[in-house]
């Protein structure tokens, strides 16, 4: 299913993701044994959540004829008129070290890792358009982010407040519409998309701890009502 580069880049990412959660235990002293046990227990949530993000990802992408890799997020170039690097800094790793570090454990940057999609031409032939389409792109990814919110779901319904949290953070940073990640995928290969499921998943997390049918409800009216008055006065 993953192929040994992806099994790597994933197995970092779990890692990294692991000691951002599970930087700050929630007790004011510092006890070794008790802030391993609860870095067991993140790193258990982040395994679920990632690898099944990956696993959703995965089946729309086959559905479309598309093989999707996961791979570490790097930045190759930093300004417009700058030297490209070859191989990258891994920025959102590096980010995300420095801003958990800094905040002690009281502010996440989650968004780490970007997917490659490249379609099966061979499998592909026959299609109306056999190169893969922006709008394919978009939905493809948009199926990373709604994974998040699902786990989001489950957590909250069974009360496990770090697998909503890690969901969210996971959720909200990737959806960011820069460099090659899921949100630039889903901005940039249909912007209509991108403001529904933006105005969506903002409402939803900021209700989710609250109650889950009307974090649900009340995301799905606003994002409808807010997409069409945009969508009408843009088209």
């Amino acid at each position: 299913m993953f192929t040994k580069k992806e099994g790597i880049h994933l197995a970092i990412s779990i890692l990294i993701l692991a000691f951002i959660f599970g930087f700050d235990d929630g007790r004011k002293t510092f006890v070794a044994k008790y802030w391993l046990l609860n870095l067991l227990g993140v790193f258990l949530i982040v395994v679920l959540s990632v690898l099944f993000r990956e696993a959703v990802i995965k089946y729309k992408a086959s559905r479309h004829d598309t093989n999707s890799e996961y791979r570490i997020w790097n930045v190759k170039k930093f300004w417009f008129k700058g030297a490209e690097s070859k191989k990258g800094m891994p920025f959102g790793i590096v980010l995300a070290l420095i801003i958990i570090i800094v905040s002690k454990g009281k502010m996440f940057f989650t968004a780490i890792g970007e997917h490659k999609l490249t379609e099966n031409i061979e499998h592909r032939t026959g299609r109306r358009r056999i190169y893969l389409q922006d709008y394919e792109r978009a939905m493809i990814c948009l199926y990373s982010i709604w994974s998040g919110v699902i786990l989001a779901i489950v957590g909250a319904a069974l009360g496990i407040k770090m697998l909503v949290t890690v969901n969210l953070f996971l959720v909200i940073f990737n959806y960011l519409p820069i460099g090659d990640l899921d949100g630039a995928k889903i901005f940039f290969g249909n912007l209509f998309l991108y403001v529904f499921n933006l105005i969506f998943l903002v409402v939803f997390f900021l209700l989710v701890k609250q109650t889950i049918i009307w974090a649900l409800v009340t995301a799905l009216l606003l994002s409808i009502i807010v997409s069409f008055i945009w969508y009408k006065k843009y088209n």
